[in-house]
């Protein structure tokens, strides 16, 4: 399993989010809110949410993630083409594009579903 750390914040609610793809191809990325925002929204002091896609869909989410860096980060596309494992290409890029962002997984499904990519959300308070 290949596993990153996207966001990470410390404080009256903390956040962490990473992203990781099973030895089977399965691409999740998960969050979790623990503390104040969670506790008055939900009525539970944590709230974790992830989004799944699953290993038959690798090739176009790696095609996909590649089609984003190459508009947005060219220069960070030119170095993923060097990678060899499609493993490496996906968490990188997800790594590249989602890092910093406390949003990275709703925006990761987002757009995976507005390329025509099954992903699945689940969350839990």
């Amino acid at each position: 399993m290949k596993k990153v750390t996207l966001f990470e914040q410390k404080g009256e609610t903390s956040i962490h989010i990473d992203a990781e793809i099973s030895d089977e191809g399965d691409i999740k990325i998960n969050g979790q809110d623990v503390g104040k925002a969670p506790q008055e929204f939900w009525g539970d002091s944590d709230y974790e949410y992830s989004v799944f896609v699953s290993g038959k869909h690798t090739d176009a989410v790696k095609d996909a993630l590649l089609d984003k860096l190459k508009d947005e980060y060219p220069e960070e596309y030119t170095k993923l083409l060097k990678l060899r494992s499609q493993d490496d290409v996906i968490i990188s890029a997800i790594r590249m594009i989602y890092s910093g962002d406390s949003s990275a997984v709703s925006h990761f499904k987002d757009y995976m579903r507005s390329v025509g990519i099954e992903a699945e959300f689940w969350s839990w308070a």
